[in-house]
């Protein structure tokens, strides 16, 4: 296999209408040779742990196809406003940092963006604003695409036309770390047209991909003539035999000629058994810097909807709606102006966290256990999923990919009309601590507090919200009234 060095015709394209976009499979990559390469990369402590070896995979591919100029930035936790990390919880400076000085990749294009995240954007800001037709920037997205977003907003609207995002999987596209980030959607609001290359999910399946099953099938890193394939092997060992998102790369520079995927078989071959060219004299890693605490500052919101009594009734068309929300009123059953129901393009789909997000802000005056609650309905069981759902979040906390956010709804088939029904189907940590089922309570302090809702099963539709405090009555009665909603702005927030 050997990386192209004339310019193929693009298979890969978006063809966008008023408001969607279609996606043709890509065949053969883009790519030339002297086109500029940007990677942006999660792999924070709560992420999943495949970054920890697919980052020194990728960079040793770079090394190994003498690419290492090509690469002009890579940014890495960029879980952005999350947690702080301490110097012996960065695994992924380690990873970066680590094979940076390995193969003499230039060490002012590498960024922690959990350190410095202002240096990260304006760095990929400027990478962007060097683009043309003739020299486009072919970025990869290897985790959430706020970090992304934020660059593509302080560039030139000229130039960020011709910024190329390349991904493989929904997470990588949809999830967000906090729900009022951006994602996806966002960045083709911001950038109609934006260039766009999604090739089929590197994890793969029957032999394909670079998802191993264990270790073992990395076991031709650990025993290379090559010290620094050792070392790789190493950092997967530390993360997860799992190195998927370094497909992204392999079917970019032309390592898989004409398919998108590579099997872990198809690298080692690739690699062969000669050291890999180092680019330069070699450099130790930099000490690990001491974690930052980052600035978090949440959304403001038009409303803020207070508690009475114990109680808080919302109708849920209050907010302004987001992505494939929408207001309708054909059903029956319905109070208030409508009802808000989720309908995404695509028909009796279930959407990947976080799409939709709707944000309603709390204010407590009575401190205690609260139940929630939500009016309603769904025209569509079981076509995708046996659970009717949306997704639904409550407080400040960061959210990871695994369990924070709950499924919130009821079980398929059980009618179309409007009910007061709602449980927790729990998935991740939650699962473990509360089981598969549970049903919403929440601890809310004194103060404000917010609630997320997100869309997940096609047509599924909201009317009301209820929390209510433990024994106050009129939980899931129609005939409680609205409570009272105030203006929306700046307040002392509370961290659950």
């Amino acid at each position: 296999m050997k990386i192209k060095n004339q310019a193929i015709w693009v298979y890969a394209v978006i063809l966008f209408t008023s408001a969607h976009f279609n996606v043709v499979e890509a065949a053969d990559s883009p790519w030339t040779r002297g086109n500029r390469i940007a990677i942006s990369t999660d792999g924070n402590p709560d992420a999943d742990a495949d970054d920890v070896g697919a980052t020194p995979f990728t960079l040793a591919m770079l090394a190994k196809a003498g690419l290492q100029d090509n690469l002009v930035h890579y940014d890495f936790n960029n879980f952005l406003e999350y947690k702080r990390i301490e110097p012996a919880d960065n695994r992924m400076w380690l990873s970066a940092m680590g094979g940076q000085g390995r193969w003499g990749f230039d060490r002012r294009r590498f960024f922690d963006a959990s350190i410095d995240p202002e240096g990260a954007v304006a760095h990929l800001a400027a990478e962007i604003n060097k683009s043309t037709p003739d020299d486009p920037l072919y970025l990869i997205a290897a985790g959430p695409l706020e970090l992304v977003y934020q660059s593509l907003e302080a560039a030139d609207p000229a130039a960020r036309k011709h910024a190329i995002i390349v991904s493989h999987h929904n997470y990588n596209e949809y999830f967000k770390p906090r729900l009022w980030q951006r994602n996806w959607n966002d960045v083709q609001d911001l950038v109609p047209g934006i260039g766009y290359l999604r090739i089929k999910d590197q994890n793969g399946w029957n032999g394909n991909g670079l998802k191993g099953k264990d270790d073992s099938d990395f076991h031709w890193l650990r025993d290379h003539a090559d010290p620094n394939l050792n070392w790789v092997y190493e950092r997967v060992v530390a993360g997860k035999p799992d190195v998927s998102d370094a497909g992204m790369l392999s079917w970019l520079i032309g390592i898989n000629g004409d398919d998108e995927m590579v099997s872990i078989a198809e690298m080692q071959r690739w690699f062969g058994a000669d050291p890999l060219p180092m680019n330069g004299k070699r450099s130790a890693m930099p000490d690990v810097p001491a974690g930052v605490a980052p600035k978090v500052v949440p959304p403001e919101t038009q409303h803020v909807f207070a508690e009475v009594d114990g109680r808080i009734v919302i109708e849920a068309e209050r907010v302004p709606l987001s992505d494939a929300w929408e207001l309708a009123t054909t059903k029956p059953g319905y109070s208030g102006s409508g009802y808000i129901q989720w309908m995404p393009r695509e028909n009796h789909a279930v959407s990947h966290q976080h799409q939709g997000v709707l944000t309603y802000k709390l204010r407590i005056t009575n401190a205690g256990n609260y139940r929630m609650a939500l009016k309603s309905a769904h025209d569509r069981d079981g076509v995708q999923d046996q659970w009717s759902s949306c997704f639904t979040v409550v407080g400040l906390n960061p959210v990871s990919p695994y369990g924070i956010t709950r499924k919130t709804g009821f079980q398929a088939g059980r009618g179309a009309g409007f009910n007061w029904v709602a449980t927790h189907n729990n998935y991740g940590s939650v699962r473990h601590k509360e089981g598969a089922m549970s049903e919403p309570l929440y601890d809310l302090t004194e103060g404000d507090h917010y609630f997320w809702i997100c869309g997940r099963s096609s047509g599924f539709r909201i009317d009301k919200i209820h929390f209510f405090k433990e024994g106050v009555d009129g939980f899931q009665n129609d005939a409680v009234p609205e409570t009272p909603i105030l203006p929306g702005g700046p307040v002392d927030l509370k961290q659950e």
